[in-house]
């Protein structure tokens, strides 16, 4: 299938790629409104969904392209051959990052995309979650691919991601937190893209450290 597929046809069927300034590689965003643990932690005052940076800047700006777009892409996941035209769509990319924008739907969901890892070698993937329960029930019966990096999401800034015991040991497990301008201790290696014009450049500890990470709230 994916042999006699275009780019162009792929495309169709996923809803497209996305290209954000700061990465080094292409993305895929979803609507965040569909954000399952997202959205409760948007009601919470002081969490980072809260404040969601999706919800802001360019995407708050072009929301009228762009979320009709996400919102696609939402409804493709079901489509039979999502596996095959995201193959296609990475094609031979060194690198890709899974969500700048919403978030996994479903153990269902997590299987796809470990499908797509496993077809894609030469890539690798980095896949931040704040779906600690998906990913968990995920590595009840799987293995997560060597090429596919899962980070935790905090949920507060400020605060350590706390692992869940059943994902504790887990070698493509990883956790990111989120530090403010005022904050007395940064829990992991901060990110460089604040002082590099908010770019990676040629940072790509994203998709190949087992560390902490640690991003400056947007």
């Amino acid at each position: 299938m994916t042999q006699l597929m275009s780019k162009k046809q792929a495309y169709e069927i996923i809803g497209g790629l996305t290209s954000t300034s700061k990465m080094p590689c292409k993305s895929y965003s979803l609507p965040t409104i569909a954000c399952n643990t997202g959205s409760k932690m948007a009601k919470i005052a002081g969490s980072i969904c809260s404040t969601c940076y999706a919800d802001k800047g360019f995407y708050k700006m072009y929301r009228n392209t762009i979320e009709p777009l996400q919102v696609a892409r939402l409804f493709s996941i079901d489509d039979d051959a999502w596996v095959d035209a995201f193959v296609v769509a990475i094609g031979e990319d060194k690198y890709f990052r899974w969500h700048d924008s919403g978030d996994l739907m479903s153990v269902e969901h997590l299987e796809k995309i470990a499908q797509v890892c496993k077809l894609t070698p030469h890539t690798k993937h980095w896949l931040p979650t704040r779906e600690y329960g998906i990913v968990g029930a995920f590595t009840c019966s799987h293995k997560i691919p060597k090429n596919l990096i899962i980070r935790l999401s905090a949920m507060f800034p400020d605060k350590k991601v706390i692992v869940p015991v059943s994902l504790q040991g887990e070698p493509q497990i990883a956790t990111s937190n989120v530090h403010t301008h005022t904050a007395t201790m940064i829990h992991g290696e901060a990110c460089k893209a604040p002082s590099q014009n908010g770019e990676c450049r040629d940072c790509r500890k994203c998709w190949t450290t087992k560390n902490e990470i640690s991003y400056l709230m947007h």
